[in-house]
């Protein structure tokens, strides 16, 4: 009785095991970062409270009334 107790867990240890790997590499994919484009390709530097800030869009007109 006490093997097959020993058997029960060693598989069940295996089979958490593979459950483990495949949950790591799923989150992996889930969270990758995506590859953002670098700052130093250009766009506009502009001091903003003291800080450099890197300006991305031009701002959007306000609308004629």
């Amino acid at each position: 009785m006490e093997s097959s107790l020993e058997k029960d867990l060693r598989e069940w240890r295996e089979n958490r095991g593979r459950e483990m790997d495949a949950m790591a590499t799923s989150r992996e994919q889930l969270f990758a970062l995506p590859q953002v484009p670098s700052f130093n390709k250009g766009g506009r530097r502009v001091r903003v409270n003291g800080q450099e800030v890197v300006v991305v869009s031009k701002a959007r007109r306000p609308l004629p009334s």
